[in-house]
């Protein structure tokens, strides 16, 4: 484990963390030699490491859970990096000619369904939860149903103990339901790629928030994803393509590509009125368990945050429109836009014109999969997430006037909602 010392507990608490060392005392010279970005993936956890001792908000509990999550990631990170190592071989498995095929743009946008769907085709593969987190090393294929079984009793483990901890109800689940797959978002987490800057204690851009959107500094996080998905699929590869998810990979579109050439994008839109509420829900649910329940200042920085990471992202797809390189890359259909409402009205029809797009390969198993994915998974079957404008100090109008430019670009219109009412929400 990265090493916590006598002195990194809270006087008050004395079994809890109050800060860590990060250390490479247990990573191989091996490793070390073959795999450089090592040294920025341990900068990468330090600049996290400032950040959450720069927040004196945050309750005793929360700083211990994110720091024994920082650690425990950071423990996963060096046993993939000396399992590859011994295992170089591996390695050297080629991927997919195909893809990956990356869901990515707005988050709360229809993305969660239509990675669960896509999933569903039996000749891609998404990475389960248990290929990326608790005991998930060394790799396994899908095969092995059991050992499956038991990694997900220990990630289940893992969040109860975090909640009993907490001590408070949590939502999580109709904010974003759990599946057995899961965005490759972990996997950027045991790089130090995390989304601790939700929680950085300031109105205005520090360390951490400068770092994470800055693009010409990810080459090593995205070094170590190749490595670890070269690893999953050298024990269980896809007959088609790998299916990945996350919204920040919209951020770092260059990068991507780089590292996946073959890379086939999806950006996902959603009217904003919608989107943007949603999103600041979210995000409060996921950070409000660290800090005290009637801290509103907390929830308005967090806020600021969520709407900061919309603004980038908004900013990412006006600049991408202009690239030379989008240009090439839409000639050669590496990048499909897909709307929220055709997602959401005819979900096969929308993956199905995906897949035209792209030219994968489509089935009946595929078909008959997603139906019956449909019928298993209703909206809210895991519960309903509510949010409204006014909660986070927003209006219409003022959403529709700052992103003019990205609602007349990407959706069809501003479709005016009824504000009365709280959304019901799907991702």
């Amino acid at each position: 484990m990265s090493g916590i010392t006598s002195d990194q507990v809270t006087n008050k608490h004395p079994s809890l963390v109050d800060d860590t060392i990060f250390h490479e005392n247990d990573l191989d010279d091996e490793a070390k030699h073959q795999f450089s970005f090592h040294s920025e993936i341990l900068k990468a956890f330090e600049i996290n490491r400032r950040s959450l001792l720069g927040n004196d908000k945050m309750t005793p509990v929360g700083r211990h859970i994110l720091f024994s999550m920082f650690n425990s990631m950071h423990t996963t990170c060096k046993r993939m990096l000396n399992y590859a190592a011994v295992n170089n071989q591996l390695l050297h498995f080629g991927l997919p000619e195909k893809g990956p095929l990356i869901i990515c743009g707005l988050p709360r946008t229809g993305s969660t369904l239509l990675y669960n769907l896509l999933s569903c085709d039996p000749n891609c593969r998404a990475p389960l939860v248990t290929d990326m987190m608790g005991e998930c090393i060394p790799p396994i294929p899908r095969s092995n149903v059991a050992e499956h079984q038991q990694r997900a009793l220990t990630v289940q483990f893992l969040g109860k103990s975090r909640n009993q901890l907490v001590n408070r109800s949590n939502n999580m689940a109709a904010a974003h339901p759990s599946f057995p797959i899961e965005e490759d978002t972990l996997i950027f987490f045991q790089a130090g790629l995390s989304s601790s800057f939700m929680l950085t204690n300031s109105y205005d851009p520090c360390e951490l928030n400068t770092w994470i959107y800055d693009e010409t500094n990810k080459d090593y996080a995205y070094d170590y994803h190749k490595v670890y998905l070269h690893l999953l699929n050298a024990v269980d590869m896809p007959h088609s393509h790998w299916l990945l998810k996350w919204s920040r990979h919209l951020l770092y579109l260059d990068t991507v590509f780089e590292h996946y050439p073959n890379a086939a994008i999806i950006l996902t839109h959603r009217n904003l009125v919608e989107t943007i509420p949603s999103w600041c829900q979210f995000m409060w649910t996921l950070v409000s368990a660290f800090y005290e329940e009637t801290d509103l200042t907390s929830k308005i920085r967090a806020t600021t945050q969520a709407i900061r990471y919309i603004d980038k992202l908004i900013e990412c797809l006006m600049i991408l429109r202009t690239k030379p390189a989008y240009i090439e890359r839409q000639s050669k259909k590496a990048i499909l836009d897909v709307l929220y409402d055709d997602i959401m009205e005819q979900p096969i029809a929308a993956v199905r014109h995906i897949y035209d797009y792209f030219g994968f390969s489509w089935s009946p198993e595929f078909e008959a999969a997603m139906q019956s994915w449909l019928r298993e998974n209703p909206q809210g079957k895991q519960g309903r997430h509510t949010y409204s404008l006014a909660e986070f100090g927003l209006t219409q109008d003022e959403i529709e006037t700052r992103y003019a430019d990205y609602i007349k670009t990407f959706l069809r219109s501003p479709s005016r909602t009824d504000l009365s009412l709280d959304a019901l929400d799907t991702q």
